[in-house]
């Protein structure tokens, strides 16, 4: 290691210690992008220096998910609280499927042409924004998406479910709407 790295690494070190505050960083792994939730850490911060750059937001909440469209496997929904708890997983369709199904050691092609893979565990919750676009199918007994009230699909999902798709902004959701699958 070069001499400014381990001076640059005590520093940081340093100010953990010191400080005792958080930040979360938010990684890609090194799968696609467009199939790939980042992940977020957290990693100390000295909260003199913050900006909004850094991963926390104006009210100074570690950033849970970054803004886009994510695939996820709902794992609890609060309606009281307006809140989900979900699990950020990897979708693949077509060709892509095969492809990565493949790379696990699983069937491949994989049924329906679809592959999901979950490769952390970690649960995150967030809000569900006032007026948010909330549809399920195959749940409600369709295989057209229908609009459902978050209580609604509360009861769907209180067993599990397949993917679902949640739309983030600003550290809210605002819209959820479940993965068709034939």
């Amino acid at each position: 290691m070069r001499p400014a790295r381990i001076i640059a690494a005590t520093a940081l070190t340093a100010a953990v210690v010191a400080t005792g505050s958080y930040l979360a960083i938010t990684t890609a792994s090194d799968h696609k992008a467009s199939q790939v939730a980042p992940v977020t850490t957290a990693l100390p911060l000295n909260p003199e220096v913050d900006n909004p750059a850094t991963g926390v937001d104006a009210d100074r909440r570690p950033v849970v998910l970054a803004d886009g469209r994510h695939p996820v496997l709902l794992k609890g929904i609060d309606p009281a609280q307006g809140t989900v708890t979900f699990d950020v997983v990897q979708f693949f369709r077509d060709e892509e499927a095969t492809r990565e199904a493949a790379k696990d050691h699983q069937e491949s092609p994989p049924p329906n042409d679809s592959y999901m893979r979950n490769v952390n565990p970690r649960l995150r919750t967030l809000p569900v924004g006032a007026g948010a676009d909330i549809t399920a199918n195959q749940l409600a007994g369709s295989n057209q998406d229908i609009p459902v009230s978050l209580a609604r699909l509360a009861n769907l999902t209180r067993h599990g479910s397949g993917v679902f798709w949640i739309t983030v902004r600003s550290g809210q959701i605002v819209q959820v709407a479940e993965q068709w699958s034939p």
